[in-house]
């Protein structure tokens, strides 16, 4: 198991897999049918905070103390494409666009961090496309809805809607 204190886990949309995030910096893939460790996810830096399967099941992307998101494979275990960076402070919150929103211009994530922003990813380009940026305090709570909506919860209290292809704050 982890080295650390175990911080957080999801299961696959199927019911297949957990993944876990710990202090230890990792993420671990555990197969739920045979109760055994598929895969141990090195590439953080500080605790994993937050683990995120994409709708698909073809990724889980996991944040970090330190502001960063990986993205994994969870049939292979390896780091799909280079570590997104640009968040000041902790990732505390993932949201992954959902399948019937998807266009031919990539696979997007959105996390939310402790220094109040929202950065939308493109994660086959290992982009930031936008960053939603009106919260006055930390994020608490994203979620990418089924109209192709960013809603997010802050510690300032709010809860904003934006639109993620050019971060337009519509309510």
């Amino acid at each position: 198991g982890h080295a650390e204190a175990l911080i957080n886990a999801s299961f696959s949309h199927d019911g297949t897999q957990l993944a876990s995030g710990s202090g230890d910096a990792t993420v671990r893939f555990w197969d739920l049918t045979t109760e055994s460790p598929l895969h141990v996810c090195k590439g953080h830096k500080q605790w994993v905070l937050v683990t995120a399967w994409h709708p698909s099941g073809q990724f889980l992307a996991s944040g970090c103390k330190k502001g960063d998101v990986c993205v994994w494979d969870p049939k292979t275990g390896k780091q799909k494409g280079k570590v997104l960076s640009g968040h000041k402070k902790y990732v505390g919150t993932l949201a992954w666009q959902p399948l019937h929103c998807a266009t031919e211009n990539g696979t997007f994530l959105a996390s939310g961090s402790k220094d109040s922003t929202i950065k939308v990813w493109e994660i086959t380009r290992g982009q930031c496309t936008v960053t939603l940026s009106s919260h006055t305090q930390g994020i608490t709570a994203i979620r990418w809805s089924g109209d192709n909506l960013i809603y997010s919860a802050s510690q300032d209290r709010t809860i904003k809607v934006w639109r993620p292809k050019d971060g337009v704050l519509c309510r």
